[in-house]
């Protein structure tokens, strides 16, 4: 059915962002694509498989529809806020009275404004941090909001703050932490050694859907709390598991359980520590100069299973081609998350101060402008509310992005493929300026060139790449040109692309026409979707970059 006209095969291939074949483009041949298979995010490694067919492999893997929509958000927002907020730590012990939580202004709806004006898609709430105090009223637990006197014990934290997102249009993310001190103590349940036991999940009640797992005592109280959050509080886009564990590992976690109710209660939320989402390595808000979003792990090759990544997550390393080996037991799309805070530690604390906006920029191009999230922290006071210096930068920020991504200078320019380029039938070099992230140019070979003639001369000095993650994500090395009226001149390079990469020149060039040179991609040639060109004007002066790339590439 999808092959009787071509307006269902172009259909077909952007619900699948499949490209066409590589076959070369006559001069004036159809702008037609066809369809490709639907998207692979996970892929098993064969103890025989040669360096080249794991290449192949690694170039052939997709995001899943989930993790396609979690990229795009591109910004995310962190709060941290509980019993430490008042206790002065960052983790707190499990012991802390619950009546320390009395937010006496708490305006959930400023939080959320706030981000939202900055430009940020979704919010994620510590509901439950390692101190394993719930910001929730709980049928399993007493050690929560509902034991505070504040609000004569009727306050729900969680509640406010998802109705605040709604009321916005900010999408909702929850993190419930793994790890809980509080259980900890003597007569807790987590880590008390408790035998496995057929366990209802929920145990008290419910009408709807129901699980039946083998639990001990810990992950049953986890899972009723996780099915409480998943159940009562609206739509979730993502689900954060904290892989840290103040207590070195005392309790083993049912993770294929805990999966299984997030993608069965919310079918659309990406997990953070699972699945889905992995750790960046740092709490830099920074990733890696060359990040891949394809990385070699361990264990089996589910989509929806748990991920561990060969070389671990902290390695300037740990998905480069020397790491696309049979050491590893499947290929997983598994992009990375970059956690960072604005103020110095993640709970809010009297006396503190934001960071500069220099390095809120930086941070950007670091995070967003190397194929990552950024998931930027802010702590509520303890009156509830974000400081006047913290909405204030927040402010400054969003309108620094927006002011430097304001006129792509590229639009209205002439695409071509370059002297001895030619593209894959229907991935003409004009998708490169449609402002469509599933369109794409692709070159029939591994290496090539397109060239925008600018119409004119343009003065820049920030370049804006992305690959089709529809196609998947094969650059490994390019280089950007100018033409100064006589010949080509360098004016940056770097290594990976993916969702997005950002490139700030060292001085702004001026120049009438620019020419991308793709110089190596994992074994199939890659697609690129957008290149767009930008005039920051003047601004603060950067920090140096971690891991930032030797040429004028910083970002």
């Amino acid at each position: 059915m999808r092959r009787r006209t071509m307006a269902l095969l172009a259909a077909a291939c952007l619900a699948w962002g499949g490209l066409a074949p590589a076959t070369t483009a006559s001069a004036g041949a159809a702008d037609r694509a066809e369809p490709a298979a639907p998207a692979k995010q996970v892929v098993p490694v064969s103890p025989t498989d040669t360096r080249g067919q794991l290449l192949e492999k690694a170039a052939e893997l997709t995001p899943s529809a989930r993790q396609l929509a979690w990229q795009r958000e591109e910004l995310t927002g962190f709060v941290h806020f509980g019993p430490n907020t008042w206790s002065g730590r960052d983790t707190g012990l499990g012991t802390e009275d619950p009546d320390l939580l009395q937010p006496s202004e708490l305006d959930t709806d400023q939080w959320v404004s706030t981000f939202k004006k900055a430009g940020f898609k979704k919010i994620i709430l510590t509901a439950k941090h390692h101190d394993g105090m719930l910001l929730f009223p709980s049928a399993y637990s007493s050690y929560g909001v509902a034991a505070s006197s504040w609000q004569s014990g009727k306050g729900d934290i969680v509640k406010s703050f998802t109705d605040s997102a709604r009321k916005y249009g900010i999408k909702v993310g929850l993190y419930l932490s793994p790890a809980d001190l509080h259980e900890n103590q003597p007569g807790g349940s987590f880590g008390n050694g408790s035998p496995k036991k057929t366990s209802r999940i929920p145990t008290e009640g419910g009408s709807g859907r129901s699980f039946t797992f083998q639990a001990d005592d810990y992950n049953r109280y986890y899972m009723n709390t996780l099915y409480e959050l998943l159940t009562e509080y609206g739509k979730v886009s993502e689900v954060w598991f904290d892989g840290f564990d103040p207590t070195g590992g005392k309790q083993d976690y049912n993770f294929p359980d805990w999966f299984e109710i997030v993608r069965t209660l919310q079918p659309g939320a990406s997990v953070f520590g699972g699945p889905d989402l992995r750790w960046v390595g740092n709490e830099d808000g920074y990733a890696r100069a060359s990040e891949w979003s394809v990385v070699p792990s361990r264990g089996g090759a589910d989509p929806d299973g748990q991920r561990e990544p060969t070389f671990g997550f902290t390695g300037d390393d740990i998905a480069g081609e020397d790491r696309l080996t049979t050491d590893s037991d499947h290929l997983a799309w598994f992009p990375a998350e970059c956690d960072a805070r604005l103020q110095p530690t993640w709970f809010a604390h009297p006396g503190q101060r934001p960071k500069s906006l220099a390095a809120l920029e930086d941070m950007y191009f670091g995070s967003v402008g190397r194929n990552c999230q950024l998931l930027l922290n802010v702590g509520p006071g303890q009156d509830g509310r974000f400081a006047p210096s913290e909405v204030r930068r927040l402010t400054e920020f969003g309108d620094r992005i927006r002011e430097i991504f304001d006129e792509n200078l590229a639009e209205g320019a002439r695409a071509a493929d370059a002297e001895g380029t030619g593209h894959t039938r229907g991935n003409t070099p004009a998708r490169v300026l449609d402002a469509d992230d599933s369109t794409a140019w692709q070159p029939t070979a591994k290496n090539g060139a397109l060239t925008l003639d600018l119409r004119g001369p343009r003065r820049f000095d920030t370049v804006l790449l992305q690959e089709s993650l529809r196609v998947g994500q094969r650059v490994s090395a390019f280089a950007v040109d100018t033409w100064n009226g006589e010949e080509w001149r360098q004016a940056a390079t770097a290594t990976t692309i993916g969702y997005k990469r950002l490139l700030r020149l060292d001085a702004p060039v001026t120049a009438e026409k620019v020419r991308l040179r793709l110089l190596d991609s994992r074994a199939k040639p890659a697609a690129i979707a957008t290149l767009a060109l930008y005039d920051s004007g003047a601004r603060p002066t950067p920090r140096p970059a971690p891991g930032a790339d030797s040429a004028a590439t910083a970002g």
